[in-house]
């Protein structure tokens, strides 16, 4: 174990005993398993993002949306093991682009409805983390 690594996370708060530490895990995990439904039961998971997925040859479409959740969940896994705060907040802030481009494409197929404010939820509560982790509260 590397000391130097443990002070710098005791520094900038970025543990287990951090409210922030476990709000990055909630995203994870939330992430990863919207992904993981996606990939192992694309119509389910097609109809809970908003945009029904009918035929069998939309289905590897949904699919490749859920490896792009799935992928984004175990990097900020990754960025919690490694106790990196800052850069995990600049990776959700990054981020942002998807549950974004999720809302605008939820609407324009489908108009407005209660999956624009799950979406744009998890925007919200993307920046919020994201500015927090970056700023090291």
């Amino acid at each position: 174990m590397d000391s130097g690594k443990d002070a710098t996370a005791s520094m900038t708060g970025f543990t287990s005993r951090s409210p922030l530490y476990w709000l990055c895990g909630a995203l994870a995990l939330g992430i990863f398993l919207v992904g993981l439904l996606a990939l192992v039961a694309p119509q389910t998971g097609s109809v809970m993002f908003g945009m029904p997925a009918t035929t069998a040859d939309t289905f590897p479409w949904v699919r490749l949306a859920g490896i792009r959740d799935i992928a984004l969940g175990l990097v900020l896994f990754a960025m919690m093991a490694l106790r990196e705060g800052r850069t995990a907040g600049i990776l959700i802030l990054l981020s942002l682009v998807v549950p974004i481009t999720d809302v605008t494409t939820v609407f324009s197929r489908t108009g407005f409805s209660y999956h624009i404010f799950i979406h744009g939820g998890a925007a919200i509560f993307m920046i919020i983390l994201g500015t927090l982790l970056v700023r090291g509260h």
